[in-house]
């Protein structure tokens, strides 16, 4: 009997441990991991974070850092990397985070190509031909987006604040390297964009704990804000009556909020929601609006 409750309680514990990163760097006004045990090496620059906090993350333009990290999962090992990017500039290429060797299947990165109509590939490289996760998606300039990318064994996953937007099965990879770059592929240096809460993991997190990562790290504002400025803007479109009276107030907690997607070729677009859909290149959208 005590031996079945150990075990229960193992297996207990290694559940609710498993989303636990085994490092992380939250860029707190320095380039140290979180139990301060490595650090990356580089001048960066210091800018306010997602939430506007001073010195709570780093801007790179045109500059790599790289630290030495020896939990980096090898060969097929199942990982997860998550990590909040803002870019500065669309229209280059982001070459956000990656390790490994320029080999077929010996790499893990992550990188954002250059926009072109408004729409930008996401890139879970993995070197070579048939090992890239590839998809496009809608991108703005100067947004906060948390992006998590995958890998089980078999299959590959990329997120983006949460939703998954592409899963690939049965590409084998052979990952080989301890060095993890940031505005690097390679040898190429290409990124104009701030950095913020990079976290490594030795599971591929599941739909539901990446979505709880990013509901639990994206800033209080969005989650409040959004509702509360839909009408006003949905007006812009005319989407809801523009009557005063729709607009929410401080205090009241008997109006109907509503929620604004976004719909491009049938995809949701990821980021934008009625406080910046101004922000949008000239195109035919299908906008959803609910309670």
């Amino acid at each position: 009997m005590k031996k079945i409750l150990l075990t229960l309680m193992f297996v207990s514990f290694l559940n609710a441990n498993s989303q636990n990163p085994v490092q992380e760097f939250n860029f707190n006004g320095n380039l140290n991991s979180a139990d301060n045990t490595i650090s990356f090496l580089g001048a960066p620059v210091y800018v306010n974070d997602r939430v506007g906090t001073a010195r709570g993350a780093i801007r790179l333009t045109n500059k790599a850092l790289q630290v030495v990290v020896g939990d980096l999962q090898q060969a097929n090992k199942p990982r997860t990397i998550s990590i909040w990017v803002k870019f500065n500039a669309v229209n280059i290429p982001n070459y956000i985070v990656g390790y490994g060797t320029a080999a077929n299947a010996q790499y893990f990165g992550l990188v954002q190509q250059a926009s072109a109509g408004g729409n930008s590939e996401v890139v879970l490289s993995g070197w070579g031909s048939g090992n890239d996760v590839v998809t496009s998606a809608p991108l703005l300039k100067e947004t906060w987006y948390m992006y998590s990318i995958t890998y089980d064994g078999n299959v590959s996953k990329i997120y983006r604040n949460g939703e998954l937007l592409k899963s690939a099965e049965g590409i084998s990879r052979s990952t080989k390297g301890y060095i993890l770059n940031l505005g690097k592929l390679n040898a190429t240096t290409s990124i104009n964009a701030d950095i913020d809460d990079l976290k490594l993991y030795n599971v591929a997190m599941t739909d539901e704990q990446v979505m709880e990562a990013y509901n639990s790290s994206k800033p209080a504002s969005a989650a409040s804000a959004e509702p509360k400025s839909a009408v006003s803007t949905a007006k812009k479109v005319t989407i809801l009556p523009a009557s005063p009276a729709n607009k929410s107030v401080p205090g009241e907690t008997n109006k109907v909020m509503r929620n604004v997607e976004v719909f491009s070729q049938g995809k949701k677009i990821i980021g934008v929601n009625a406080s910046n859909i101004g922000e949008l290149p000239e195109g035919t959208y299908l906008i959803k609006v609910s309670n």
